[in-house]
């Protein structure tokens, strides 16, 4: 699996928010976009999930342009996951995550015993089994945010696009969310998540695409591209990047805000 983005432009009316981006990656990789607020992440995730029509250039996925896809077969490719999720009905966590076998069933179709096994399946994926009959709209941040990549599995697409995935979350849940979305690229799935933290690439990213005022401020491996000098080019603020060990000898990046005493 691989998702190729050539020189695209785009964006809304006649204002192009995305102008010549250009980045790529493979199944078993995870793909961090940052940048500040109103840098473009998210229109670029609308032009990635076919919700913008691109201006100029070409997103492919494994060579194929994503414009010759029937908007079901591209729901069979990539699975959009968002920051945060209120429920209007009071469906259960099984029915929420059935939800992801829509591109596999007609209009009409009810689902079958098959997709109720896939959707039990991608439960069990991310160790949720448990809540499969619990009441959705009760749940906390933290599992309503597995749940969401629950109905993506089922959906049965390869790459998981991932709006700030950890945004909303206290401590412990975003760390197990980071756990899960590493376990999803070892499994061969595409991670694409867009996040605040220029510490999320350098921890747990294999590709970070840097993005100021809708172009590629820096592309590349987190150590090459995580720098004090592309963050204080994108962010306009002084930051240090340090590495640090944990009591296991653990190595782990952290980007710090600085200022010269005065």
């Amino acid at each position: 699996m691989r998702l190729e983005v050539e020189n695209v432009w785009g964006g809304y009316g006649s204002g192009d928010v995305i102008r010549g981006v250009s980045c790529r990656a493979d199944g078993g990789e995870i793909l961090c976009l940052v940048g500040p607020n109103g840098c473009g992440k998210t229109t670029l995730f609308r032009l990635l999930l076919g919700a913008l029509p691109l201006r100029r250039g070409e997103i492919r996925i494994d060579g194929k342009s994503i414009a010759a896809y029937s908007p079901r077969e591209l729901a069979r490719q990539i699975a959009y996951i968002p920051q945060s999720h209120t429920p209007v009905f009071s469906y259960s966590v099984l029915e929420a995550v059935l939800m992801g076998r829509a591109s596999h069933l007609s209009a009409l179709d009810a689902p079958r015993a098959a997709d109720r096994e896939a959707a039990l399946e991608a439960l069990a994926r991310i160790h949720a089994v448990h809540l499969a009959h619990q009441n959705y709209a009760t749940l906390s941040g933290g599992q309503r945010q597995l749940v969401l990549i629950a109905r993506a599995i089922c959906q049965a697409a390869k790459i998981f696009v991932m709006d700030e995935p950890a945004a909303n979350l206290d401590y412990a849940n975003h760390q197990l969310l980071m756990s899960v979305i590493q376990d999803l690229a070892r499994r061969g799935y595409l991670i694409v998540m867009s996040t605040h933290s220029p510490e999320h690439p350098a921890s747990i990213g294999t590709r970070v695409l840097l993005v100021k005022e809708g172009q590629v401020a820096g592309f590349g491996p987190p150590g090459q591209v995580i720098t004090p000098e592309n963050l204080q080019a994108v962010y306009g603020i002084e930051m240090d990047v340090v590495t640090v060990l944990d009591r296991y000898g653990v190595s782990h990046t952290i980007c710090l805000p600085v200022e010269a005493p005065r």
